[in-house]
């Protein structure tokens, strides 16, 4: 496999997106390709996608969101509210391409774009147990949640943690 080429998603990707995500998630997590597309719509910028020529090895879509208030599974994204919170709503790499520090790659990339526009802090949900994946960038599950975001949170599954991180103490680059 050659070098993977990383690029921002464009909406004629999200029939492939939705393809990797049924691959990448069990049931809960799969979403139409509209209510992807709705991520792109709103914060292409954040979106990006690791292809080799024109296959879709693996994604992340993420958008400015309040923090501690992640939007449900399964919404079409409406346009984010001012906010200085990165929110990561799907990172997926497909099973050819695991162990190539796509994954990695790719945060940075949507990381780099939370910096430029002035974004300061990230969070997201850890699902079918990722959170390990998580830590090595630096997320950390706080130690106070509220009770409405635990409630929220449990919507993700019963696996779910919802995780934290500032965006200028990601571990972008470490083993």
């Amino acid at each position: 496999m050659s070098a993977p080429e990383l690029r921002a998603l464009r909406m004629a990707d999200m029939a492939a997106a939705a393809d990797l995500q049924a691959l990448a998630y069990t049931e809960l997590y799969h979403e139409p390709q509209d209510i992807l597309a709705s991520r792109v719509a709103v914060a292409a910028p954040f979106c990006w996608g690791a292809f080799e020529g024109e296959t879709l090895l693996a994604y992340i879509l993420s958008h400015p969101w309040p923090a501690g208030s992640p939007p449900a599974i399964g919404i079409v994204l409406p346009p984010p509210p001012p906010t200085d919170n990165w929110f990561i709503h799907d990172l997926a790499i497909g099973p050819q391409a695991r162990g190539l520090g796509l994954g990695r790659a790719l945060v940075a990339a949507a990381a780099g774009a939370a910096r430029d526009a002035g974004l300061v802090r990230g969070d997201l949900v850890a699902v079918q147990g990722a959170w390990r994946f998580w830590e090595k960038f630096g997320y950390a599950s706080p130690s106070v949640v509220p009770e409405a975001l635990k409630a929220k949170v449990a919507g993700y599954g019963a696996d779910a943690r919802y995780m934290v991180v500032a965006i200028d103490s990601l571990k972008l680059f470490a083993p």
